[in-house]
């Protein structure tokens, strides 16, 4: 089952109006995720409680994926999304209304729901509406919206921030951030309107298994493990880069999120190319090298120039191996089971976002006494990038021979 709409190009009404939802979705996320660790301390939450709370919307997003999974594959994807769309609205709304800890929490799990459904939704819309010679490259473009989104977002949540707080003290301050991501969230719903997907049939629901089945895909598992590692370490990057510039005593840390977006916007427009025409090994052992050279810079810092430097390079890093990463579990599988390699591919993603702030968390309460702890915290970051080199050597040949089975059987 694939959309017929114009499919020998990447530019379709779907995918635009998928590209523009995630727009949306990316940048109110990124207004507020940066703040979450500094919104729990103003909360009163101590060092291992503002890494679980930070964490809590991608456990929460985790142990949704049996649902929502099972769901992508299944449901009327178009309704699903907008019904996502208006939970993210609700969600983020509450979060300027009700200012305590059990109410941050609470709100936390909703907005993990919210993204269980979303991210691997989207992701699928986007994959069923590209041509399959040119699912990375529009994977590529897709993961553009999150790059600009980390540009601008972090920038325009301290922003908004700073003019709440000046109006109406510093619980203002947050508040009008929240306010600001739910009313983001609430335009998405109108390009969810205008996406296009076809309806699966009795058949094709029937063929693709009881729900457990659409869970997880197998052969999508090494990708998925890849994406696991890399964002537990690529997670550290918005979790703490704020409290990590303030111990090192830089300001302007804005201008970093600006300059690692803007070099993942290229980089990921690059690799897409380079994987569609060389296979992803052409970019994931270069990627790896410049995401271990970020790692160490960040430790090593001593000005707030080799601080945007190492943004080039994570950029760098992340922004070229992840997608093809992402294109792999949906090429290991049929298009009708696209839904489950991008819930595979989430469930990485998902575990990664989760486990990289409570261990980041661990290691900077390990390190307190020390007056570079958050440095230490980006040192010990290299491991899981490490891993996720190691991870896709071993299986290369496994997901490789996947690919070749579902080009070969013609889906």
């Amino acid at each position: 089952m694939e959309l017929k709409e114009q499919k020998n190009t990447i530019f379709n009404r779907t995918f635009i109006s998928a590209l523009i939802c995630q727009i949306f979705l990316s940048l109110s996320s990124y207004i507020v995720n940066p703040l979450v660790s500094s919104y729990a301390a103003f909360l009163g939450a101590d060092v291992l409680l503002v890494g679980l709370m930070t964490s809590l919307y991608f456990g929460v997003a985790l142990a949704m994926r049996p649902i929502s999974g099972p769901a992508v594959v299944m449901a009327d994807k178009r309704k699903l999304l907008i019904f996502a769309f208006a939970l993210g609205t609700i969600a983020n709304f509450c979060y300027g209304t009700f200012s305590s800890i059990p109410a941050f929490i609470a709100i936390r799990a909703v907005q993990g729901i919210q993204f269980s459904i979303l991210g691997a939704l989207l992701m699928t819309i986007s994959g069923d509406s590209l041509p399959k010679e040119k699912l990375a490259s529009g994977l590529g473009i897709f993961g553009i919206a999150a790059a600009i989104s980390t540009a601008i977002g972090p920038s325009i949540g301290l922003a908004v921030r700073s003019w709440g707080t000046a109006r109406f003290g510093e619980v203002g301050g947050y508040k009008a951030i929240f306010y600001l991501a739910s009313i983001l969230m609430l335009l998405a719903l109108i390009p969810a309107f205008l996406i296009k997907v076809p309806k699966c049939s009795k058949e094709e629901i029937a063929s693709a298994g009881v729900w457990y089945k659409n869970i997880i895909a197998p052969a999508a598992i090494p990708p998925a493990v890849c994406c696991m590692f890399y964002n537990m370490a690529y997670s550290l990057y918005s979790a703490y880069m704020v409290p990590y510039s303030a111990q090192k005593g830089f300001s302007g840390i804005s201008l970093y999120f600006t300059i690692q977006a803007l070099v993942m916007i290229v980089s990921r427009l690059t690799a897409g190319r380079i994987i569609d025409k060389r296979g992803p090994s052409a970019v994931v052992y270069p990627s790896v090298a410049f995401f271990v050279v970020s790692l160490v810079l960040l430790w090593g810092a001593k000005s707030i120039g080799v601080v945007y430097t190492a943004a080039v390079f994570a950029a760098l890093g992340y922004g070229t191996a992840y997608p093809a990463f992402q294109s792999q579990c949906l090429q290991c599988v049929s298009p009708l089971r696209r839904g489950v390699g991008s819930n595979t591919n989430y469930i990485g993603t998902d575990l990664g976002l989760f486990l990289g702030p409570i261990l980041g968390g661990f290691v900077i309460n390990a390190f307190m006494g020390a007056e570079n702890s958050y440095s230490i915290m980006y040192l010990f970051a290299v491991i899981p990038v490490i891993l996720a080199l190691a991870t896709y050597i071993i299986f290369k040949k496994y997901v490789n021979k996947k690919i070749k089975e579902v080009e070969c059987s013609g889906s």
